[in-house]
């Protein structure tokens, strides 16, 4: 029932020519043919460029250019020999020698002792040197280690140390007769006082002054102290400074104090009451204003009535400005009634040695100055005469 097809061509398909189809190479052999043609070529060509050394003949037969003589550097002519000539001395300058340099070279060659001394200070007291501490005196030039002044810069300067002065310690004389620096003596004021005008303060001491050893008495209770004040109280301040001058004991005993006063608690000065004078300060200011005030009114209303006020009002304000100005400084005055309680700040060493004398009533014991009553022993004082 199946039918095979057919093997043959077709009746209507294209076939291949038969003068295409007869003689034709295969693709493989043209590709080699082309290669070695080209290798061919190649090889033509580079054998046609390519350089034949010459022969030994033809090398031979080439002109060779080539310089016959060397160059040399002409020579320099001889150079003419100078004869040595002598040049003329100039006699040395003699110097006239003057006294004083006579004077000066019989020092150096003179024996003296050269010592050092202990360096002075202001106050008389040999300064002593401490280790480690330059006393040198600082400045913008200095002598190094080898003897060269060289200056001083900033670094060099921050570097050196302070030079401290050395101080000895002392002792006191005598404990029992001296009233040491420091001590605070209570003391009430006998007399008022008023910063307006500088005047004259006192004071009477309300206990016994003890010595610094604390067995004698130096000063009795009742000893009067006399003191100064100036009337320098400025504005705003509310202190006053008070000099103690001189204390005078019960028995006729004077010492000079020379120490500033101070309160009960140690403050340096006086406080007290503070009048900063207001009223005598602004009234005449606030009474020309007020005034002023009134003739500008006054000039106004007379101005309706084609009047010129003008000389009024310029004086008005003109003497209110001269009245500031004068009132404007008048300092405060501070007051300080009597029987208010000071202190005396003693400011230097006290020495009863002069006016006192101490002596022992019985040996190897400590006679008592005073007692309190009841029959109660007080602290141990030494009896002065």
């Amino acid at each position: 029932m199946n039918e095979d097809p057919p093997t043959g061509p077709l009746d209507q398909e294209r076939r291949i020519t038969p003068v295409s189809s007869v003689g034709e190479a295969p693709l493989p052999w043209r590709k080699g043919l082309g290669v070695v043609g080209l290798v061919t070529l190649c090889g033509l060509v580079l054998w046609a460029s390519w350089k034949r050394a010459p022969t030994e003949s033809e090398a031979r037969q080439k002109p060779t250019i080539s310089v016959a003589n060397a160059f040399e550097r002409p020579r320099d002519p001889p150079v003419a020999r100078l004869e040595p000539v002598a040049l003329p001395v100039a006699a040395p300058a003699v110097v006239e020698r003057s006294k004083a340099d006579e004077l000066m070279d019989s020092a150096r060659r003179a024996p003296v002792l050269v010592f050092n001394r202990p360096q002075q200070t202001k106050s008389g007291a040999p300064t002593i040197p401490f280790p480690g501490i330059d006393t040198e005196p600082t400045g913008s030039i200095y002598a190094n280690g080898y003897g060269v002044t060289e200056a001083r810069n900033e670094l060099a300067s921050n570097l050196k140390p302070t030079a401290i002065e050395g101080v000895r310690a002392a002792r006191l004389p005598n404990r029992h007769l001296v009233v040491t620096q420091g001590t605070a003596i209570p003391c009430v004021l006998e007399t008022a006082m008023s910063s307006d005008v500088a005047g004259f303060v006192s004071c009477v001491i309300e206990r016994d002054v003890m010595s610094d050893s604390g067995q004698v008495v130096l000063m009795e209770k009742g000893t009067q102290i006399v003191g100064e004040y100036r009337s320098t109280l400025r504005r705003g301040s509310r202190r006053m400074f008070v000099l103690w001058t001189r204390a005078k004991t019960p028995t006729g005993v004077i010492v000079a104090l020379s120490s500033p006063a101070t309160d009960a608690l140690g403050r340096s000065g006086f406080d007290g009451e503070i009048d900063n004078h207001f009223f005598e300060r602004f009234s005449g200011a606030l009474l020309l204003s007020i005034v002023n005030d009134a003739g500008q009114i006054a000039g106004a209303r007379l101005s309706q009535a084609n009047v010129q006020v003008n000389s009024l009002q310029n004086s008005g304000q003109g003497a209110a400005s001269i009245a500031t100005e004068q009132s404007i400084n008048i300092p405060p005055t501070l007051y300080k009634n009597q029987g208010e309680l000071v202190s005396v700040f003693v400011a230097r060493d006290l020495d009863f040695s002069s006016v006192y004398r101490l002596r022992i009533i019985e040996g190897r014991t400590q006679i008592l100055d005073r007692t309190i009553a009841g029959g109660v022993l007080g602290p141990q004082r030494i009896t002065k005469p």
